[in-house]
């Protein structure tokens, strides 16, 4: 759904252009770099649309899943409703399911195609979300090397400025990480 959604390639080029040319209204925290490689892609007919897919699915379905129970018995709810139990079972859950991720990552740098793409930006929020909760700490040794990859990027850095920006200007404190 949305504009993106519907847009043929000379549509994304268009696109593309008037994001360039009104960049400082359209983009002022990030760019476009994944709709100028998508513009360069064979798109459906891509041979790495399928795992691309898998992965875009991967990240919500089976690794930011288990990591919301963890949080949820481990800090959200009400001390006297906290479970150890719980977000110990489903922390262990998430680790074995990065297995998917340790293996993808052994030789390679991203998760498909060759190349960096949105299965990568999920996949990281996913990453980034079991850094704050505690679980990276278990990371095995090609998932670790892949999420400092992805917190080098030049896009990563700008939102988490950009997050930290919104923070101080809405007074909310950050929060300190255990």
């Amino acid at each position: 759904e949305g504009l993106a959604a519907n847009l043929t390639p000379e549509q994304l080029a268009d696109l593309i252009a008037y994001n360039e040319e009104h960049a400082a209204e359209e983009m002022p925290y990030f760019r476009q770099e994944l709709l100028v490689r998508a513009q360069a892609t064979s798109g459906l007919d891509d041979p790495a649309y399928g795992a691309f897919l898998n992965w875009m699915y991967f990240s919500d379905a089976t690794l930011t899943f288990p990591q919301t129970l963890v949080l949820r018995y481990s800090q959200l709810e009400p001390e006297e409703r906290r479970n150890p139990q719980v977000a110990g079972d489903y922390a262990k859950w998430f680790l074995g399911r990065l297995r998917a991720v340790e293996a993808a990552t052994a030789n390679g740098q991203n998760l498909c195609a060759g190349r960096f793409t949105a299965a990568d930006i999920v996949n990281g929020y996913a990453l980034r979300l079991a850094g704050n909760i505690g679980l990276a700490k278990d990371f095995g040794p090609n998932v670790s090397a892949y999420w400092a990859r992805l917190q080098e990027r030049d896009g990563y850095q700008r939102a988490v400025a950009a997050e930290r920006k919104a923070g101080v200007e809405q007074n909310i404190a950050p929060r300190v990480r255990a």
